[in-house]
């Protein structure tokens, strides 16, 4: 009976070890970036992490950007880890709140959370666009948060336009409100202004590839 269960113990302990080996070199790419930047002590707690999120199935690259960012900032070793950690955290709440998620598509949610949006706005993208990938929708979401949208107000926004815009066109929803932004109209009232959902002279659907001719604009009757 001992002999069955040291089997059983050796089995599982080869299991992690496998996994734990799976992790590392999904990160052994990334910290790499950290080369000749990162004091040794701060690229050994970075990895540190960045192995307890890598064994969680979660992207390694946001830690790694976040340190890069901290030290290109000065900052010291401290605030860096501690702005590490909490991207880690960032990382585990986007994965709850998306469910199967791209590595793009977590980097952008965590960029969205930080900016101020809520897991529950995340999973509400989630369920009114199925199927999309929500990289662009993420990034314009915290763009716009970030520029003074209230977070429930820029999620309204987003997922109108996102059902009527490609990736394209919805950055270009996102910078055309930037502008108004920048020019002095209140962010409530520039996300919610109707826009063009094409800013060319065709409109591209958002999945098919295929460019539709706008319809003519009537010409004015002339008056009696």
């Amino acid at each position: 009976m001992e002999r069955l269960e040291s089997r059983i113990v050796a089995t599982l302990l080869a299991a992690v070890v496998s996994v734990a080996s799976v992790a590392g070199a999904q990160g052994t790419g990334a910290l790499r970036q950290l080369d000749g930047r990162a004091s040794a002590p701060l690229k050994a707690q970075v990895t540190a992490v960045a192995d307890s999120v890598a064994r969680a199935g979660l992207p390694v690259a946001p830690l790694v950007d976040k340190t890069l960012e901290g030290i290109s900032k000065g900052a010291d070793d401290n605030r860096i880890m501690i702005a590490v950690r909490g991207v880690a955290n960032d990382l585990g709440v986007a994965r709850r709140a998306l469910g199967p998620s791209s590595d793009n598509e977590l980097a952008a949610a965590v960029a969205a959370l930080r900016a101020g949006a809520t897991p529950m706005g995340l999973t509400r993208l989630r369920q009114e666009l199925p199927g999309r990938t929500l990289v662009v929708p993420l990034s314009v979401l915290a763009s716009l948060i970030v520029d003074g949208a209230p977070a429930p107000s820029a999620i309204v926004a987003v997922v109108a336009n996102a059902k009527q815009r490609n990736d394209s066109d919805l950055l270009a929803y996102g910078r055309s409100v930037s502008r108004d932004i920048a020019g002095g109209v209140a962010p409530l009232a520039a996300i919610t202004v109707m826009r063009a959902a094409a800013p060319s002279t065709v409109a591209k659907p958002a999945f098919t590839g295929q460019t539709v001719p706008l319809p003519q604009i009537p010409k004015p009757k002339p008056k009696p």
